[in-house]
C-alpha cells in the first residue's frame, strides 16, 4: 500500500537567477533512499497530478532527478541544473501561473549482476510497471 506522507514543499523564484526551485524532504521516512523523485505539476484538481501525465496534449509537467542513498530527512533541491522535464524540459520555463504541485519516489531496487557490475532500478511490484501506482512509492498530497 503506498503511503502517503507530508512533504515540506518550498517554492522559491529569485528573479536575480531567474530560476524556479523546489524544495522536498521526506521527514517521516528513515534511512537512505534511491529512486526516481518526480515532481508532479498540474493546472487543475481533476485528479491527483500523478494520475495526470499523458503522452499527449492534455498532458500535464513533470520533472525527474535521479536518487542515490539519499538521506530521506535532509531536503533535496530540484532547480533546472539537476532536473529534467515533459513536456517542457527545464524547470525554468514553466509558464507563469497557478499549479497543484505533488512530489513522487519512485523507489529504485539494487542488484548485483554477475559481472560484477551494480545497478539501480524500478522493481515490477505486482502494478504492471505503472509508476503512478506502484506499491511503496511514497507520494504527497496535491497541494
Amino acid at each position: 500500500m503506498n503511503k502517503i506522507l507530508t512533504v515540506i514543499f518550498l517554492i522559491l523564484f529569485s528573479n536575480a537567477f531567474a530560476q524556479t526551485q523546489f524544495q522536498v524532504s521526506f521527514p517521516n521516512q528513515k534511512g537512505l533512499l534511491d529512486g526516481r523523485l518526480l515532481l508532479l505539476l498540474s493546472k487543475n484538481d481533476k485528479a491527483e497530478p500523478r494520475f495526470q501525465v499523458l503522452d499527449g496534449h492534455d498532458t500535464q509537467l513533470v520533472f525527474g532527478l535521479t536518487l542515490d542513498n539519499w538521506p530521506s530527512t535532509k531536503t533535496q533541491n530540484m532547480t533546472t541544473g539537476n532536473t529534467f522535464g515533459y513536456p517542457i524540459e527545464a524547470l525554468k520555463n514553466i509558464p507563469a501561473g497557478d499549479y497543484y504541485v505533488q512530489v513522487l519516489l519512485h523507489k529504485y531496487e539494487t542488484f548485483h549482476r554477475k559481472d560484477g557490475k551494480i545497478v539501480k532500478l524500478p522493481m515490477d511490484r505486482g502494478e504492471g510497471q505503472q509508476w503512478n501506482l506502484a506499491p511503496g512509492n511514497i507520494y504527497s498530497k496535491p497541494v
